[in-house]
């Protein structure tokens, strides 16, 4: 299952504000969360308001064996932290430090998107996504059993 932000019907999430949306339920913290497309609108993503201090929290509906993240790292405004929280524990059985880079790029950049995946060790399955920092922006995720 993919749950790609292209699909969703809203635009923002007030800080300190959750939002369910379809597989998941996302968390802002105290800045808030948008809704924002690249220039040629060919790309929909989640992105905070604030160049660093953003706070995110997405947790699944079930636990999957396999998550994969789309992700803009190519503007951050800070450094970045993504985790993989596991199921039952909500502790990061995984995590990605991304840095700020000293060129920015934009979303209509392919430089400017990666995949991050990770599987899960047998019953240790994922329950959610958790990422702090810099204005990282998601594009979809993809949720495996």
């Amino acid at each position: 299952m993919t749950v790609d932000f292209s699909r969703a019907g809203f635009h923002a999430i007030p800080g300190n504000t959750f939002r369910e949306f379809e597989e998941l339920i996302i968390f802002a913290g105290l800045n808030g969360l948008v809704i924002s497309s690249s220039m040629d609108g060919n790309r929909t993503f989640l992105t905070g308001i604030k160049g660093r201090h953003n706070e995110c929290l997405i947790l699944f509906r079930h636990a999957y064996g396999k998550v994969t993240c789309r992700l803009g790292v190519g503007n951050l405004g800070a450094d970045a932290h993504v985790g993989f929280l596991t199921h039952t524990t909500f502790k990061e059985a995984w995590r990605a430090e991304y840095g700020k880079q000293p060129d920015a790029r934009v979303p209509d950049d392919p430089a400017f998107w990666t995949d991050l995946p990770f599987a899960a060790t047998q019953l240790n399955e994922l329950q959610g996504i958790v990422w702090r920092g810099g204005t990282l922006c998601i594009e979809r995720i993809t949720l495996e059993p």
